[in-house]
């Protein structure tokens, strides 16, 4: 396809961006929805693996991958992290990773030797949808190897969990969420001493049937292979159609059906696009390293600076967004720390779609961190050199822009995550829409540990009119999309008692 050509990809693209007041135009309220589903997808009447409870404390690199492993992964990678009381109730599961109002549309299914399962975070708990090793199908269909793989953990959007809210919005937020858990499920196993290849591209039609999923209401989008060393990514030479993969499977009997949903009724253009994004055929999957913008200007060369390592089990869970008003408080903040730890995951991960570093630039704009003047600057990947860029607004552009509600005075930075639509459109077509949304997601998370680790909030907040955020980092007239906004500062505790949670006696 070309750039121009209309799609459902190009479509929801101008729809969750330069249209986004259009597309919120149908939100409906957090607060007393009879449509509201259940905090928790929830299976009855199937087979239960308990994990081990009382998961280490600190993580460290791991002999095998055991049960005890396993449990740990799943805890930190997309367990609960916490409950909050507060008068409204609307927030009060919160996990090692954000997510939009908590809704938490995203769902984990591990494939395992003995077996397809769902986790249970609700009880720390494995259920079993299908018995037998189902990790060649999965290989297959991302026209891979996975041979040595411990593990294959697939990510898919149960849509109707944010849906209800948001409508045909939420694929932006179910794509990103994706993205957010597959950059820390990838993190969690790096710090656990294993190698985690991120696969955007599979062929959907197989997966889904894999896991019994509901056609238009879930849909998987990412697989995850977990291998227990260092491991390049390997590309099968046997071509193989998606249909074809899906006549090996029998449906699972009778069919696993966890919830109800409304989004292939009220969710038209979700729909369109998530259908739109399959592919039929391994020879359909490719990668295209993403264009690197020339940079000019002043270069900010980044003083020299030794950071402790991050002890990453302990700021997941001081990780937070905030209160749900988010006010921040004066404090001073190391500005260059921050430009560090900035500069350092801006070239990690492993994806079987973008080689090399990754396709989103960092833009970081200043109101008072120590070590920074005030302004908005461009993150040189290459040499983590600052460029000041933009209209001179800073901030107070950014709040001017934003939808009311998160407060900006003492603000530290924000954080903007920018890619390139019409590349990822020539690239992927109607699919470039949920894998840089899920490349950017990967990308906030490491962004939100790193704010963890220096004792930040990172509050994803994308209500903004683009074309103004544009304007104030330097873009206007660019197909460069702002797709993240990140706004980070210390804040207060706000009107809740927040109580730790930790996977004690799960499985009982």
């Amino acid at each position: 396809m070309t750039a121009t050509t209309q799609t459902p990809g190009r479509d929801f693209w101008h729809l969750s961006f330069e249209d986004l007041w259009h597309a919120m135009a149908d939100r409906r309220s957090e607060y007393d929805n009879p449509n509201e589903p259940g905090k928790f997808k929830l299976y009855r009447g199937l087979h239960r693996k308990p994990l081990p409870a009382n998961v280490p404390r600190v993580l460290d690199g791991t002999a095998e991958f055991d049960d005890m492993a396993l449990s740990t992964l799943l805890h930190y990678a997309y367990g609960i992290s916490r409950q909050e009381f507060e008068t409204s109730g609307t927030w009060p599961y919160h996990r090692m990773v954000a997510s939009a109002r908590c809704l938490f549309s995203v769902q984990l299914y591990v494939c395992l030797p003995d077996g397809v399962y769902h986790f249970d975070a609700a009880h720390h708990t494995l259920v079993r949808l299908r018995a037998g090793d189902h990790r060649p199908l999965l290989a297959a269909a991302t026209g891979s190897d996975f041979d040595g793989a411990s593990a294959v953990v697939v990510l898919a959007a149960l849509f109707w969990k944010a849906a209800f809210i948001y409508r045909d919005y939420a694929y932006r937020l179910c794509t990103e969420e994706t993205g957010l858990v597959a950059g820390n499920l990838q993190a969690v196993g790096t710090a656990m001493g294993m190698e985690t290849h991120v696969h955007h591209q599979f062929l959907d039609e197989p997966v889904n049937k894999l896991l019994g999923l509901e056609p238009d209401e879930e849909s998987a989008l990412a697989v995850l292979a977990l291998y227990p060393r260092p491991r390049e990514i390997r590309r099968s030479a046997e071509a193989r159609s998606a249909a074809d993969l899906a006549y090996t499977l029998a449906d699972i009997s009778p069919p696993v059906v966890a919830t109800t949903s409304l989004t292939g009724t009220l969710c038209p253009r979700l729909t369109a696009v998530n259908r739109a994004s399959f592919l039929h055929d391994t020879n359909e999957i490719g990668s295209a390293a993403a264009p690197v913008p020339a940079v000019t200007g002043r270069a900010l060369p980044m003083p020299a600076r030794s950071l402790p390592s991050i002890e990453l089990a302990s700021v997941l869970r001081q990780r937070d967004s905030g209160p749900s008003r988010f006010i921040p408080v004066p404090s001073r903040v190391d500005g260059v720390a921050l430009w560090a730890r900035l500069a350092a995951i801006s070239a990690e991960g492993v994806s079987d779609t973008v080689p090399a570093n990754s396709p989103l630039e960092i833009f970081l704009t200043v109101a008072d961190a120590d070590g920074i003047t005030p302004g908005t600057y461009r993150l040189d990947q290459a040499t983590s050199a600052l460029y000041p860029v933009g209209d001179g607004s800073g901030v107070a552009g950014i709040e001017g822009v934003t939808v009311p509600g998160p407060v900006f005075d003492h603000i530290t930075a924000v954080v903007h995550l920018v890619g390139d639509r019409d590349w990822a459109l020539q690239a992927f077509g109607d699919r470039s829409y949920r894998i840089l949304n899920q490349e950017a997601g990967m990308l906030a998370q490491r962004v939100c540990v790193a704010a963890a680790a220096l004792g930040l909030s990172a509050r994803i907040t994308n209500a903004y009119d683009v074309e103004g955020i544009r304007a104030t980092l330097g873009l206007a007239g660019s197909a460069r999309t702002p797709m993240f906004q990140i706004l980070l500062a210390r804040t207060g505790p706000g009107p809740r008692l927040v109580v730790p949670v930790e996977p004690e006696g799960a499985g009982r």
